[in-house]
């Protein structure tokens, strides 16, 4: 738990314990989480974005320079914007606003830590209104544009169709490996100049489920959904 606010940080990090949090560190600046990092494996980062000398972003970056696996991302912030294709495509998976609530945070420390399998087991109800279907010729591995690209919690596909932030049911037709994704998930972002699309996973059919799950685990992605 990362914030430059000494009374906040400790505050988190007792909401954290309580929820069932073994070996919660915080630190005050992102230099003191950046070398907790270099020294300890953990599951979960909750940064703060905004701090003096090494700011959240920053501090994401340089983790993904260490090469180490990549943890849970939360950022959190009381004011100003940051770009979240790239914040998305450097691990960040969730977006918290101050005044942070305890329920809140809650939902998005348990999703963050659940099982991939179990979080993307049920279809959204209601259904997404939205659908989107492409046809993919490049390999999975590829980093074209043109492919799709998996992330830790999501992916990025070309799409030059009508699309919105929000909820969107996918297909997508891999030619190379004659395979389907296909489930439930939501926008993240959108471009139209680049006919590109982000989405993050809440739902795999049962048909590609496993084999998603095993792809992410070969391929080992920094990212939750890449840019």
């Amino acid at each position: 738990m990362v914030d430059d606010e000494r009374e906040l940080v400790a505050m988190f990090a007792r909401w954290l314990e309580a929820l069932g949090c073994s070996h919660v560190k915080t630190a005050s600046d992102g230099e003191c989480a950046l070398e907790l990092v270099r020294k300890s494996d953990f599951d979960l980062l909750i940064s703060d974005i905004r701090m003096p000398g090494i700011d959240g972003v920053t501090l994401v970056r340089k983790i993904g320079e260490l090469g180490k696996v990549i943890p849970s991302i939360i950022f959190v912030s009381g004011f100003g914007t940051v770009d979240k294709r790239e914040m998305y495509g450097l691990g960040v998976e969730a977006f918290l606003s101050k005044p942070l609530h305890l329920e809140e945070l809650k939902a998005v420390v348990e999703k963050a830590l659940a099982d991939r399998g179990a979080l993307w087991s049920r279809p959204m109800e209601p259904a997404p209104r939205q659908s989107m279907v492409v046809k993919i010729t490049e390999p999975l591995e590829t980093k074209s544009k043109k492919g799709l690209r998996l992330g830790r919690g999501g992916f990025c596909a070309p799409y030059s169709g009508t699309l919105s932030v929000g909820r969107v049911a996918f297909r997508c037709l891999l030619e190379q490996e004659q395979g389907v994704v296909s489930g439930h998930g939501w926008v993240r972002w959108r471009s139209k100049d680049e006919s590109i699309a982000g989405i993050e996973f809440s739902y795999l059919d049962d048909t590609c489920r496993a084999w998603v799950q095993a792809k992410i685990a070969e391929l080992k992605p920094q990212s939750f959904i890449p840019e």
